[in-house]
């Protein structure tokens, strides 16, 4: 498992995935972000790379002005559980960049506490 509270990725480069944050199905377990900032990183894919770990939280952190070279943007993340269990909840994204204009890829359950409603697609914006 990974839990960071309060931790910050500003200006991060990446030459594969993940420009702040990368984390891999061999890390086993879950990954749990509180108050986490991403500013500014720049990679081919994604300032947080989430691939086949087991559940997400993402709480009240912020995305801003991240720029990829392939979609998405901000957030890759896949489950290799793929339960239900992964969440976003209070959490922003501004200004990030990427072919599409896609921010978020979710190829996993991914809920989203969202104040206007329910509706999450997979790929968002």
């Amino acid at each position: 498992d990974v839990s960071l509270e309060s931790a910050s990725f500003s200006e991060c480069t990446a030459g594969n995935w993940g420009g702040g944050m990368y984390v891999t199905s061999s890390a086993r377990g879950d990954v749990a972000l509180e108050r986490a900032r991403f500013v500014r990183c720049t990679s081919p894919q994604a300032a947080l790379y989430l691939n086949g770990i087991e559940r997400l939280a993402l709480t009240n952190s912020h995305f801003v002005d991240n720029i990829a070279s392939q979609s998405p943007a901000a957030l890759f993340f896949t489950s290799s559980v793929a339960t239900s269990d992964s969440l976003l909840r209070n959490t922003t994204f501004f200004g990030n960049s990427a072919p599409g204009n896609i921010t978020i890829l979710a190829a996993s359950p991914l809920t989203w506490d969202c104040p206007l409603g329910s509706w999450m697609p997979n790929v968002g914006q």
